[in-house]
């Protein structure tokens, strides 16, 4: 249950319900998802391990401004995490696999979609992850996976054309079975969501600069 309340909040932070700085009304998000206060605080643990709430004591739990360089860092950490899963991949994908992510790639570029979109992309990064990383890696992908909203991965768009020539540059990589071309091509597909990521939450009055 916390971790459905984690969620809730963390997606309130980054849509702009809660304003960085405000003291996050526990009572009132508990009325809400009509669950008592215990999840609420225990979801309030998880979010400032995540940096993204304060606790101050005798005066309650406050959101911490969001400013560009922690996206960028995400997604930058993301980035490693997902090419040292493309490189392990060129050492164990099978043409099924690789077929699989043709698929995806060509209904990605054929779609607009936006959930539609972000299920298509969220698999075929997903399988290449669990075809290529280690056991260490995937726990440090689905961490980081969890620290972010789906609002916010959505707002890559999965088939503009710097995503499409990701995509395509990845699939390229993996069929060559060339190691650090996967690798590099991950982390710059990942860099160039981050962007778009970033400008977007800046329009929307997000972050703190």
């Amino acid at each position: 249950m916390s971790a459905e309340v984690a969620e809730h909040i963390r997606t309130m932070i980054f849509d702009g319900r809660l304003k960085a700085e405000q003291r996050v009304p526990q009572d009132a998000i508990a009325e809400e998802l009509g669950v008592s206060r215990l999840p609420v605080r225990e979801a309030l643990i998880t979010l400032e391990a995540d940096g993204l709430v304060s606790s101050e004591t005798h005066r309650g739990t406050f959101v911490v401004p969001i400013r560009s360089e922690d996206i960028t860092d995400h997604y930058r950490l993301y980035g490693m995490a997902q090419g040292l899963a493309a490189a392990g991949a060129v050492r164990r994908i099978t043409e099924p696999v690789l077929d699989r992510l043709d698929e995806l790639h060509a209904q990605m570029s054929s779609n607009d979609d936006p959930d539609l979109l972000h299920d298509l992309n969220w698999e075929f990064h997903t399988l290449i992850n669990k075809t290529g990383a280690s056991r260490r890696t995937l726990s440090v992908l689905r961490q980081l996976s969890h620290n972010l909203p789906r609002e916010v991965y959505s707002l890559a768009a999965a088939a503009s054309p710097e995503a499409n020539r990701g995509h395509s540059r990845i699939i390229a990589a993996l069929r060559a079975g060339n190691e650090a071309e996967a690798d590099l091509a991950s982390r710059e597909h990942v860099q160039q969501e981050s962007h778009q990521v970033v400008a977007a939450l800046k329009r929307d009055g997000i972050l703190a600069d």
